[in-house]
């Protein structure tokens, strides 16, 4: 509530592509991408999408004490920055990051 900014790391690391290639995971060559943002409580239209994606994923989550006041949030990404080989960071907007068609 006092201040609602986050980051989320999500490195090549935590998969078998850099053991696979012997990429160090400091090596930037182990890619890594970094979002910054906000965490925002949902509003009601969007309350019964997140119930459903999380508790697709977390079943026992529905069963957890409802007395301590547990709310469904999103991450609101206002920057994304991308390490993935040698020279710094790059940085790609949201709009670009969600465009792109897996």
């Amino acid at each position: 509530q006092i201040n609602s900014n986050a980051s989320l790391t999500v490195s090549l690391a935590q998969t078998p592509y850099c053991k696979k290639h012997r990429y160090d995971p400091q090596n930037p060559l182990c890619a890594h991408i970094i979002f910054c943002g906000s965490v925002v409580k949902v509003n009601d239209s969007e309350a019964g999408l997140a119930k459903k994606a999380l508790f697709s994923r977390h079943p026992e989550m529905e069963g957890w004490p409802k007395d301590h006041n547990w709310f469904f949030a999103k991450f609101n990404i206002t920057n994304i920055w991308v390490l993935d080989y040698f020279g710094g960071l790059k940085i790609v907007t949201p709009e670009e990051y969600y465009s792109v068609k897996p």
